[in-house]
């Protein structure tokens, strides 16, 4: 029998280790300031618009190799304490909601006017909420965009999206509300109009299905001659053509100039591969 990893807690123990948790993240926030602050009396902030030297960048690199910290960090530390001076920094708020809304210009009033907890029913701030203030993506979800977000993340493959779906669709309440949908039956039957063309297109592919289709092809152009020569052969030898007026005889003629530019037409197709046509010929066709 399979053992669960998860461990479950009740509402106190879990409340006891929320209070551990945050006593810990508070201290370590302390230390995020104070180490901070150290950055700044290393090298202050600059005026607005001014860029420090070199020099400046080299002290600050070499202070956290030596205690034990990248650059980059370190360098993260002085930022958020130059952008949080001691007297608005608040203790209760740790030291990562400090440094998401650091980008905020009314930081200073935003940090006094925390939401509220989804859980707790409290004002707080946490690390989900400053990011949702900050119109960043957040790894705790809260409303329906965010959720389906999230989804679409984790569906970044097309092939895991694809099985995904098909599992989904699977359950009947799923499967009944997705096809309630306009857009997505829309959706769904083009997709499937696609594949069946798709379908199609490798079939008239296949040899004995180019073969059936060619011979079809050929049979369509000489049941047209054939029509075209029986036609004539019944037709003709009616026609009192001794007693035809110059006007019925140029209409014949101009019907034949048709029946002439059709036959050039395909021979030419044949010859070249082409069945392009040129507007002349297709309004002399079209009369």
């Amino acid at each position: 029998m399979a053992t669960s990893l998860v461990t479950e807690y009740s509402p106190k123990e879990w409340k006891n280790l929320v209070h551990l948790g945050q006593e810990l993240v508070d201290s370590e926030s302390t230390v995020q300031f104070r180490l901070g602050d150290i950055g700044l009396e290393l090298v202050p902030l600059p005026p607005k618009g001014k860029r420090l030297p070199m020099k400046a960048y080299s002290m600050l690199a070499d202070y956290a190799d030596e205690v034990g910290l990248t650059r980059e960090t370190f360098e993260g530390y002085r930022l958020v304490a130059g952008a949080w001076p001691k007297d608005k920094r608040q203790e209760d708020v740790c030291w990562t909601v400090h440094s998401i809304l650091s980008y905020r210009h009314d930081r200073f009033e935003l940090i006094l006017d925390p939401p509220v907890h989804r859980k707790t029913g409290r004002r707080e701030w946490t690390c989900a909420a400053a990011q949702r203030v900050m119109g960043w993506k957040t790894d705790v979800p809260e409303t329906e965009d965010e959720r389906l977000q999230m989804v679409e993340d984790l569906l970044n493959d097309e092939q895991v999206a694809a099985k995904a779906v098909e599992r989904a669709m699977s359950r009947k309440e799923v499967a009944r509300r997705v096809v309630e949908r306009p857009a997505v039956r829309e959706s769904f039957n083009r997709a499937q109009t696609e594949r069946i063309v798709e379908a199609h297109e490798q079939t008239k592919k296949r040899p004995e299905i180019r073969r059936i289709n060619e011979q079809a092809e050929v049979y369509s152009v000489l049941h047209l001659c054939s029509d075209f020569t029986h036609g004539i052969g019944r037709a003709l030898p009616t026609l009192h053509v001794a007693q035809l007026s110059e006007d019925a005889k140029d209409s014949i003629r101009e019907g034949l100039q048709r029946v002439t530019a059709a036959v050039s037409w395909t021979e030419h197709a044949l010859d070249t591969g082409s069945t392009d046509i040129d507007s002349a010929l297709e309004r002399l066709l079209a009369e």
